[in-house]
Parts: C-alpha cells; structure tokens; sequence
C-alpha cells in the first residue's frame, strides 16, 4: 500500500500556486546571507554543543573549532581495520566533520615512510599509533614528537607517559595461542616453560610446528623478546637455546593465527592477543583455537601513540589524541580487540581485558613484562639479533 501511495503522490501535477511558493521559499533562504549558507554546508556541532569533561581546559573550544579547517586526519599505525572500527565510530560521533583515515604499516615501515615524506615535503601522517619501541626511541632522537600535553593527562598513570607528547594508546598482551583438536590429549599450555617443556618432550611431534615473532623481521618483535630476555622473569636465552631450533619463526600475528587454526602450527607463543581476541569469534574459530596468558611472564606491549611534527592536521590530532587516552575512546579501543590501561575502564565495559584483568590472571604484575621503551634496546641490537637468529633460524 505504501508503494502505491508514494506513486499516486509521484503523479500528482504541481499547481501554479504551490510552485510560486517553492520558489519564494528558495529565495528567503538566500537572501539569509552567508550564516544561512553555512548551516547549509556543515550541520556539525560547534564546539559548544560538543560535550566534553569538566577538567578540560576552558579553552578546549577554540581548539574544536579549528580541527575544522583542516583536510581531515590521517593515522599511520600497526593496528588492523577491525580494530579501528569502534574507535572511529565513537570518535565520528563527537567529531563529524573530521574524515579519519587509517594505514596499517609494518612498525619500521611507518617511521621510514614518514622520514620520506618529510623529506620531500608530502602530505603525511598527522597522528602514528606504533607498538614498536625501539623505532620510537630512535623517533625521540630525532626529535620527531610534538609535545604535546593531553587534556587526558592527568587522568594516565605516570609509566604511560614515557617523554612528554608520548602517550600509550594500549597494553596489548602477547599471548600463547593452540590448537585445541590437535593438541586435546594434553593440558592447555598456561606459560611458556609448560610448553616448552612438551616440545623438549617431543622434538618429533613438536619440531617447527610451533611459531613465534621473528625478532629479526621488525621492531615490534625484536622489542618483544629482548624484553623477555632482559626481564629476569625467565630463563632467557637458556629457554631459548632450548626451544629455538623447534620454533618457526613468523613475521606476523595475523599469519600465526591462521596456521595454528588450519593445523599447520600445533601453537604459538608470544604472538598478538590484540589479532587474536577479535579474530577468534569470527567463523567460529574460538571452537578450534584456544588461548592463554603465559602465567610464567606474559608480554605486554606498550602502544605508543603521539602527534609527530610533520603532521598537517595537528588540531585534529589532539583531539584524536585526547579521544584516544579518555575513558571514552579505552572503552572503544576494548571492544574493538585492543587493551585498555586506564585504571576507570571497568572488565564489564570492554569485550576482551583490561590491563587490570591481564595483572589478576598472572597473579601479579610480578608476572608482567612491560615491553617498554628502555635505551640499551638501541645499543644491543646487532649481537642480540646475531644471538636469536642463530638460535631461530638455523634448524638442527
């Protein structure tokens, strides 16, 4: 009945009246002048309407208003579509008139693709989220960080907040992931001494069907097992020389997840909870893969996040920046797979952890390896990466 209205309506001729009104009617918006003309062109709210919390400066305003002469942000980071998603959405909601974009690089390759584009003076990243701290520490030397002091700052513990304009978008927890047909005759690998003590059990069986980050590959992962072996928390590279010539090293947590579900991997250690949390309900994969937070030490990656100076859309920046570190934009980060650290993000408002949840599950922070942003990274590079990839790369 409806399409058949609609139709009626469709046909029904315009009187001469109704079209004169139509035509006075467009010129009375005209002649409203320029401010008629603007609501036409951006219906987005100004800076009054935006609500934003008390403790924010009184000027916060000015700063919202500019982000809209900008030519929208663009956002270089290690981190996948789906897991902007939510971010995004929440932010577009505060901010509309903002086009937010987003390139998944590898952690080195985001800095090198802006040295280049600074260099030759092209449009670049306004805004790098960036889990790879030995790249940032060379970035801080550079002196590539726009200090920038978040309306949020006060609210974030002080290890999250390195050097000044450094911020942490999320403590993602490296984790050990299995599968659960091919491995149902043995208990659930809970740290990665238990595992490694199957696969010493069992070169045959075990033997380069067990993966990891290859630490030669990117930052990101030479971070994450120069953590481990500097942590004191185990056996370091004694573990390693053990397990390394079993391992088959992987570039990415992506690729890890995808073998250990088709089989070709029994397990993997150490690879990305922030790939696997939101990958694992899709398809029903969680009914194949199984997971653990390693209880003997598990990583956690601090993701770095900060406004470089080359960016061209700083305004829009900040408040990304802001948007990010708020308890607003934490909740956002959970339920699209990433782990919130803000000490007000509650386990009921996320999807996946907290950071306060990851610290319960291992029994303390004493069980942590905080992935952070220590200098002898820079300076043992080359005989560390000479070490492991002994170890990893040449198979017995």
């Amino acid at each position: 009945m409806l399409l058949k209205a609609e139709r009626i309506i469709m046909y029904i001729p315009v009187s001469r009246w109704l079209l004169a009104a139509l035509v006075a009617s467009t010129a009375l918006l005209a002649a409203c002048g320029s401010d008629s003309a603007k609501i036409g062109e951006d219906t987005a709210p100004r800076a009054a309407m935006v609500a934003q919390p008390e403790y924010y400066p009184a000027d916060y305003g000015q700063l919202v208003d500019g982000s809209r002469n900008e030519s929208g942000l663009l956002i270089y980071s290690n981190v996948a579509e789906y897991n902007w998603r939510d971010i995004i959405r929440g932010f577009n909601q505060k901010y509309p008139w903002i086009k937010v974009s987003t390139l998944d690089l590898g952690p080195g390759e985001i800095f090198e693709r802006y040295y280049s584009e600074v260099s030759a003076k092209q449009k670049t990243s306004d805004l790098i989220v960036n889990a790879a701290p030995d790249a940032w520490l060379r970035f801080m030397s550079k002196d590539g960080i726009e200090p920038y002091l978040s309306a949020e700052d006060s609210k974030l513990p002080g290890w999250s907040k390195p050097v000044p304009g450094l911020y942490t978008a999320s403590t993602d927890p490296l984790v050990i992931i299995y599968n659960k047909m091919l491995l149902k005759d043995l208990d659930p690998p809970t740290s990665l001494t238990q595992l490694s003590e199957m696969m010493i059990a069992n070169p045959a069986r075990f033997g380069n069907k067990v993966t990891t980050y290859d630490a030669t590959s990117h930052s990101f992962a030479y971070a994450l097992h120069w953590a481990v072996v500097n942590s004191g928390k185990l056996d370091g590279w004694d573990l390693f020389e053990k397990i390394g010539p079993l391992t088959q090293p992987e570039s990415g947590g992506a690729n890890m997840l995808d073998k250990v579900t088709s089989g070709e991997y029994l397990a993997a250690y150490y690879t990305s909870g922030a790939t696997t949390f939101s990958q694992l309900s899709q398809g029903g994969r969680d009914r194949v893969v199984g997971w653990e937070l390693p209880r003997d030490g598990t990583p956690v990656i601090m993701r770095g996040l900060a406004i470089p100076r080359g960016a061209r859309s700083p305004l829009s920046a900040r408040l990304m920046l802001d948007y990010l570190v708020s308890h607003e934009g934490q909740v956002a980060m959970g339920k699209g797979g990433m782990t919130p650290y803000r000490p007000d993000v509650k386990s009921e408002e996320v999807s996946f952890l907290t950071y306060a949840d990851i610290v319960e599950k291992v029994g303390g922070t004493q069980n942590v390896i905080l992935v952070n942003y220590a200098p002898a990274m820079l300076t043992e590079y080359k005989p560390f990466i000479e070490r492991w990839g002994a170890l990893f790369k040449e198979k017995k």
